[in-house]
């Protein structure tokens, strides 16, 4: 894949209105506490590092950088597992205001 066919989501949500970017970083070994409502309506990309996801009834899967996720429930942990930090950039529609 040559660098003009990469998809970049920073720039995804730079060069619209219509979308805003969130990053969240995570130390080695971090945990964040899963919130639906932070994630809803999100395409999230890994750009660096190495994820587990931990779902409620304990199942775990494993991502690393270049995996592209839409968080939900049962998604229970989102965790570094790497050695490295870790990055997700998400990438949502804005909310309309009335």
């Amino acid at each position: 894949m040559s660098g003009d066919d990469e998809l970049d989501p920073g720039a995804l949500a730079r060069s619209s209105l219509h979308f805003r970017r969130r990053v969240v970083e995570l130390a080695p070994g971090e945990t964040l506490a899963f919130d639906a409502a932070a994630w809803i309506d999100a395409i999230v990309f890994v750009t660096a590092g190495e994820l587990e996801l931990e779902c409620e009834h304990g199942e775990r899967r494993r991502f690393s950088s270049g995996a592209v996720l839409c968080l939900a429930p049962p998604v229970r942990v989102i965790r570094n597992c790497g050695g490295d930090p870790a990055q997700l950039v998400a990438v949502s529609r804005r909310r309309r205001t009335g």
